[in-house]
């Protein structure tokens, strides 16, 4: 056996310093790599060397491989942890890991070799008893061929990167006439994403629920479960929320997919972390496998809420050749196991620890959802996660950093744990509420509003959840106390600048009739606030129809507190400068525990010169890569055809003409990047 003395983290934000953190309670020095972008980033800072890897596109840095193991070389690293995402499923760099006698801290490269490819994937579980969505995997990939299975299979069908994973290179069609463009698009993000545009077709199941076994194989060919998780809660095949146990699992059920889970390790003589993802059928009594991940997941915390266990010390153990009899500390006669077959991991051991019985874990994103959820940047201004007993937070984001286009829009995953369910979702609950996130929009209120709806409490959902649940999470009507908070920060920081006159009360003005105004944007609707100052900090507000008596207590440090109608208000307010052409504008952030977080717009009570708006430009609705034009000029287009298609955190976001028209003028060319609100277009 070997011990490990430093490792490197392939890879950036949460995952980093996640693995960092357990290599720094073994006794095992870091070594962060970072591109441009993240050259002053938090992982940065938390290991204890650094190597600048290149440019800000991952291909120019955390996907290059020879890069990666220079800095290995360069800094004396004996292993290397991949994390999720970039390499970390990548079987030539885990053989280059092994060609230099570098220890990988992951499965072996042929185990991610036999499971990178969802087809050949298939094929091992067909011919080693794990049942199987029906499906087409073969080699032939032409649009022909593909059409022609997809028709055999039957709609709806889903198409998925034979290569990847994290919902890139996935669509659901449900219609033949949308297969052509779907598959284009398909084998499009899968070669941008994975390097490689091969396709597998799956029947679709409409109402089904995801759920995942968290497997460990030792180098000895011991293998072990670590029980489910439910991952049903998704968006665009990309997972929200994810708990354990499942709400609907029955013990039968369990005992048949872990095995079932084990089946598939053995078959491939796996070893280190790996997850099992299984369909299971809305009467939760059949289950498909879909596929192996052959890396540890985002949802991994679930896992060590429920058992105690920490999987990453786990991986670096495996990689450093313990056994899981050893690692787990299971007695091999006791449990009647043998080398070589499936250990019982005993969780009535959590229950003398008093590990959690039940955790769920949320993903904070970067998005809009009152937008069409689209990926936000910026510079986070205020990071204030609540500390609350029983809730964990793994994040790659501090006060002051910038989140850029380059990357993933998770910045952070909440974890918490309860003696039940109701309770872990409660505790969920308060920690969103209380936690402070300013600076980006994000889809805070969004995962709330999932965590409140009587069907997730009730454990009756599926896949299809958050398109068939309306969530009420957009504001119509914004709560006054957000324009009220807004004010009185904006009045203060007035107060603290004025020099002259200072023995007269603010607002003085020779029409006493007439009050003060303050205007706001939210999204894109005006709103007004009236005050009128009465002295010694008390004001007479009215605003969205309401009148409020308010005095104002103090402004610290960014947090305001005031009295409104003899109830005591404490919110924390800040603000950046946002363009909009040739006018300044302020963006205002604001956080109130009772009500949310919301982004406002100070409209200037001053003119300002507008930019020109003109019927039929396209700008940019957010920063990010033109990857495809699908027009030239002096083509007709109706409405609804696609025009554009941006790359941006990942995601690809396609532009679609809002009126008929003809194609004037294209402003950007495919592979280039553009801020938001760039003209990228103009029709006619």
């Amino acid at each position: 056996m070997k011990f490990i003395k430093k490792v490197l983290v392939a890879n950036r934000g949460e995952i980093a310093i996640r693995v960092m953190k357990t290599c720094n309670e073994m006794g095992i020095s870091t070594v962060a790599v970072f591109s441009d972008s993240d050259k002053n980033s938090l992982h940065v800072k938390r290991a204890d060397e650094a190597v600048h890897i290149g440019n800000s596109p991952p291909a120019d840095s955390y996907l290059n491989i020879e890069k990666i193991i220079s800095a290995a070389k360069q800094t004396g690293a004996d292993a290397i942890h991949p994390g999720y995402g970039f390499l970390s499923e990548n079987a030539a760099f885990a053989r280059r890991c092994e060609e230099e006698k570098i220890i990988f801290i992951g499965p072996s490269s042929d185990s991610i070799a036999k499971m990178g490819s969802k087809a050949g994937a298939k094929e091992i579980m067909k011919k080693n008893g794990v049942p199987v969505v029906p499906g087409y995997e073969g080699e032939e990939q032409s649009l022909k061929k593909l059409i022609s299975e997809a028709v055999k299979i039957g709609f709806p069908v889903l198409l998925k990167a034979s290569a990847g994973g994290g919902g890139k290179g996935m669509r659901i069609v449900r219609k033949q006439e949308d297969l052509e463009a779907s598959i284009e698009t398909a084998k499009r993000e899968a070669k941008s994403s994975f390097g490689d545009d091969r396709l597998i077709l799956e029947k679709y199941f409409d109402s089904c629920r995801h759920v995942e076994i968290q497997i460990f194989g030792d180098k000895k060919g011991n293998v072990v479960h670590l029980f489910e998780r439910e991952c049903t809660i998704q968006r665009r095949h990309q997972k929200i929320i994810e708990e354990s146990p499942s709400p609907v699992l029955t013990p039968g059920i369990r005992e048949k997919m872990a095995e079932a889970a084990l089946k598939a390790a053995s078959a491939i003589h796996y070893h280190n972390a790996g997850t099992v993802e299984f369909i299971l059928s809305s009467s939760a009594e059949e289950f498909y496998f879909l596929e192996v991940n052959t890396r540890l997941q985002v949802e991994h915390p679930v896992t060590e809420m429920v058992t105690g266990l920490d999987l990453v010390k786990i991986q670096i153990e495996i990689a450093e050749g313990k056994t899981i009899p050893e690692v787990l500390s299971i007695d091999e006669g006791k449990n009647n196991s043998r080398k070589g077959s499936p250990v019982q991991y005993d969780f009535e051991k959590r229950k003398e620890q008093k590990y959690w019985v039940y955790s769920l874990e949320v993903r904070l994103y970067a998005e809009n959802h009152m937008d069409n959820f689209l990926p936000q940047t910026g510079k986070i201004l205020c990071w204030k996660p609540v500390e609350t007993e029983g809730v964990r937070y793994d994040s790659g984001i501090e006060t002051g950093t910038v989140v850029d286009i380059f990357y993933d829009p998770l910045l952070a995953k909440i974890i918490a744990g309860g003696k039940n369910r109701t309770e872990g979702i409660r505790k969920m609950i308060f920690a969103l509420k209380n936690s402070v996130c300013l600076g980006v929009t994000t889809n805070k209120e969004y995962l709330i509003s999932i965590l409140e709806n009587e069907d997730f409490i009730g454990g009756n959902y599926n896949t299809h959840f958050v398109e068939t649940h309306k969530i009420k999470s957009a504001r119509v009507i914004p709560d006054p106390v957000f324009l009220i908070s807004s004010f009185l920060f904006n009045w203060h920081e007035r107060e603290k600048k004025r020099i002259l006159l200072r023995n007269i009360e603010s607002g003085w003005r020779n029409n006493f009739y007439k009050n003060q105004e303050e205007k706001y944007l939210i999204g894109d609707k005006e709103f007004t606030l009236c005050y009128r100052n009465s002295g010694n900090n008390y004001f007479t507000v009215s605003c969205l129809e309401k009148t409020f008596s308010v005095c104002f207590i103090s402004s610290e440090s960014n947090c305001v507190k005031f009295n409104l109608n003899g109830m005591i208000i404490t919110a924390m307010v800040f603000t950046a400068k946002g363009g909009t052409g040739n006018s300044e504008v302020n963006d205002i952030f604001i956080h109130l525990p009772a009500s949310g977080q919301l982004k406002l717009k100070h409209i200037s009570n001053f003119p300002e010169k507008k930019s020109e708006e003109i019927s039929g430009n396209y700008k940019s609705p957010m920063p990010g890569e033109v990857i495809k034009i699908s027009v030239v000029p002096g083509d007709e287009v109706k409405k609804g055809d696609p025009l554009l298609v941006i790359l941006s955190m990942k995601m690809e976001n396609t532009i679609l003409a809002h009126e008929d028209g003809v194609v004037e003028e294209i402003f950007v060319s495919e592979k280039s990047f553009v801020q938001s609100d760039s003209l990228m277009l103009k029709m006619k």
